[in-house]
């Protein structure tokens, strides 16, 4: 009997549909079958995506971007089936990167997949992929001094909790939305700033003592700042473009780069491979793991995200949610097994 596998896609503006694909048989000898019980919206591609915003659909050069699109990219699951080749049993719970489906047929030697230690609630798992995104951020990073992350969203939430961990460099995050900046706070991010409260150069200069920052996340993508990115650095500074700009970017080259001698650096998580290659230790994978570490030690914090739980067949209201009340939807997870 053929089994039936639910996918979620975008199929147009503003609309998401559950389609059905039949589930192989049989699986190749690296192929591994996951019954997927949770999976997590992302609030900057897949808003972008359900909204028709992102720059890819006026780009004749990015072709995956045209309806219909695969939703989602973080999902958590039990093994069902393995190929002989897989370093994985049957029951083994894992977390992988692929997008909002009931069941996931994936390749061990093209996919990412963890598993998940007993002791981590399988749903803060679905933080490794973001967390694996915004460490690119911190491993792209040339400077030493304090950074400064425009934006207290998920990305750059994590981002400035990971370098924290990671680095130990003095760390601001700064946003407009109080509710972010407490979650913020909340997730042990230590130097916040609330930039409708406080003029935020005088913050930075205030928390640094009068140093300032060497580096600045772009972690919104929204375009506008990547210019207050470029006047908040020092002199050889650095700005790290984390999240896609939604839009086209105006910039004073002259005064804000060729003047101040600073650099403009892309952290797309294509930088980097999926898997360690040689003595390299920076992969997608390596990143994964780190993330994972970090979750289950406590040092990383995920669990304030969580906002919503809900059936797949709420996924088109829940992205409107995303869209209209940011600050009270930051962490949906559809529940596979739900009604």
């Amino acid at each position: 009997m053929t089994k039936i596998m639910r996918e979620l896609f975008f199929t147009g503006k503003f609309t998401v549909s559950a389609l059905e694909a039949e589930i192989p048989d049989q699986l190749s000898p690296s192929q591994v079958l996951i019954e997927n019980r949770y999976s997590m919206l992302s609030p900057g591609t897949e808003l972008a995506l359900f909204t028709g915003t992102h720059v890819g659909f006026a780009d004749p050069e990015i072709g995956w971007c045209r309806y219909p699109i695969k939703a989602g990219y973080s999902s958590v699951g039990t093994v069902a089936a393995a190929g002989t080749e897989v370093p994985f049993r049957i029951g083994d719970q894992v977390v992988h990167y692929q997008p909002h489906a009931d069941y996931s047929v994936l390749d061990v030697t093209k996919d990412i997949i963890c598993p998940i230690p007993r002791e981590l609630d399988s749903k803060l798992a679905l933080f490794v992929r973001f967390g694996q995104i915004a460490f690119t951020a911190v491993c792209t990073s040339l400077n030493q001094g304090a950074v400064l992350i425009l934006g207290c969203g998920l990305i750059g939430n994590l981002c400035a909790q990971l370098f924290q961990m990671q680095t130990g460099r003095q760390t601001i995050a700064a946003d407009i939305s109080p509710a972010r900046i407490l979650l913020a706070e909340k997730c042990g991010v230590k130097h916040t700033v609330d930039s409708l409260k406080e003029n935020l150069k005088e913050a930075v200069y205030r928390i640094t003592g009068g140093r300032g920052v060497d580096t600045a996340i772009e972690a919104t993508g929204v375009p506008a700042l990547v210019s207050e990115c470029l006047e908040k650095i020092n002199r050889h500074g650095e700005v790290i473009l984390l999240s896609s700009t939604r839009g086209k970017v105006e910039l004073d080259v002259y005064k804000l780069v060729h003047r101040k001698v600073t650099s403009i650096i892309g952290a797309h998580e294509l930088r980097y491979p999926l898997f360690s290659e040689g003595a390299s230790r920076n992969s997608h994978q390596d990143f994964s793991n780190l993330v994972l570490k970090g979750l289950c030690s406590g040092v990383l914090i995920a669990e304030p995200f969580i906002t919503d739980i809900i059936p797949y067949t709420r996924v088109e209201e829940a992205y409107h949610w995303l869209l209209d009340d940011q600050d009270n939807h930051i962490g949906v997870i559809i529940d596979w097994e739900g009604v």
